[in-house]
């Protein structure tokens, strides 16, 4: 088998899955600051969602990621080239569908697939700490995204009420005050003109102030298997705050 991915959420998830041997190409982001990619892997052929580019790597299955493969797939089923789309999702039963989806296309069984998933232990404190989330733009989620999904399996409420992902002025995420502030993309995410969350005066002096814990971009440039360790980071800095 020769597997083709073409996103960096595509990546996330064949990479844990024990089938290393069967990568012929990851994306074309798969060697960014954002991609968990072994050291030894970086240097594999590239992929990116064009049919031309597909039909030169010789794949049996491609991994389009989300919305992605709309002009590559009439060829592809001319030439009976395999490919499965991985599904958008804000929580963590989108992450077991994406694990479905693959697992079925791959012919792994489902017991060497649980094995080789991340997990992560849930928190039933009763005692929730409030939390909020911050990138480096500023940018902020609230019920109804992944960061959500992870702050509350984590232990957490979030304190952002607002549904969905929004950037806030830096006066409103001032004045808020939240137990814990997760920050994350403000070391390994792209660089940005509007990184508010680094230069911002108000939102700098916010997170000099309040306990932060920092988790990397990598782990989740989608809701993929990296919300698993995401959580348990988040859940241990909860932790601390007990102590």
């Amino acid at each position: 088998m020769r597997v083709v991915s073409t996103s960096l959420c595509g990546d996330t998830y064949l990479l844990t899955l024990d089938i290393n041997d069967k990568i012929t190409a990851l994306s074309w982001q798969s060697d960014d600051a954002l991609s968990g990619t072994p050291q030894n892997m970086r240097n594999h052929p590239k992929a990116w969602d064009d049919a031309e580019r597909l039909l030169a790597l010789n794949p049996t299955l491609i991994v389009f990621g989300p919305g992605q493969g709309q002009t590559a797939k009439p060829l592809l089923d001319k030439t009976g080239i395999a490919y499965v789309n991985l599904a958008w999702g804000e929580d963590f039963p989108s992450v077991e569908n994406n694990y479905t989806i693959l697992r079925e296309a791959l012919h792994i069984p489902e017991a060497l697939e649980q094995d080789t998933k991340p997990h992560f232990r849930k928190n039933h404190s009763h005692q929730k700490p409030t939390l909020l989330y911050l990138s480096s733009a500023g940018g902020t989620a609230g019920p109804g995204t992944y960061l959500d999904a992870a702050i509350q399996a984590a232990g957490g409420q979030n304190i952002i009420t607002k549904s969905g992902w929004h950037t806030p002025d830096p006066e409103t995420i001032a004045g808020l005050t939240p137990d814990l502030i997760v920050t994350s993309f403000f070391k390994d995410g792209y660089a940005s003109v509007n990184q508010a969350g680094l230069r911002n005066t108000v939102l700098r002096k916010k997170l000099e102030t309040t306990p932060t814990i920092n988790v990397p971009g990598k782990l989740w440039p989608c809701a993929g298997p990296g919300m698993y360790e995401a959580t348990n980071i988040i859940a241990k800095a909860i932790g601390a705050l007990k102590q």
